[in-house]
């Protein structure tokens, strides 16, 4: 199939490349269907990109990147609804919001997409918690990420 994209021109896809999600994410109800762009510049940043709605692109990133103790509480329900016998097969993604200025860079913590890889299905979910937030800054989970590190390292050495 041909898909025509705003940002990134047009591409040839084949149907194992699209995505399907199962219920329309909040403020976009006219689109289901995505696929995925990796381009090395940006990574580990990908883009996901629509393909009903060539204008519709979000920056989405693997959270464990920038947050090592992210594990979002993802029901029965969600994963069922993708298709999943257990939760350690769902790939984790959040939306990311790149401003001009990129220090201030957030990613969407409590609505994160939960995917089946094999049967290419999504569904963004939502945690109900004050640990995380719709606007958690990367640069403070790098930061906290490297902390973590340092204390590791410092444990593993006494």
């Amino acid at each position: 199939m041909k898909v025509v994209t705003t940002r990134f021109g047009e591409f040839d896809l084949t149907e194992d490349q699209v995505f399907h999600l199962t219920q329309a994410v909040p403020g976009f109800p006219n689109t289901k269907s995505f696929f995925f762009i990796k381009k090395d510049k940006i990574a580990p940043f990908q883009w996901l990109q629509s393909v009903e709605e060539a204008d519709l692109t979000f920056v989405v990133v693997e959270p464990q990147n920038f947050f090592h103790d992210y594990a979002p509480p993802i029901g029965a329900f969600e994963i069922k609804e993708i298709g999943l016998d257990r939760r350690e097969d769902a790939s984790i993604y959040v939306i990311v919001v790149l401003p001009e200025d990129m220090s201030k860079m957030t990613a969407n913590l409590r609505g994160p997409l939960i995917i089946n890889q094999k049967e290419r299905k999504m569904k963004q979910t939502f945690i109900d918690t004050d640990k995380w937030s719709v606007r958690e800054s990367i640069i403070e989970g790098i930061k906290k990420k490297e902390q973590a590190l340092l204390e590791k390292q410092k444990q593993q050495q006494a």
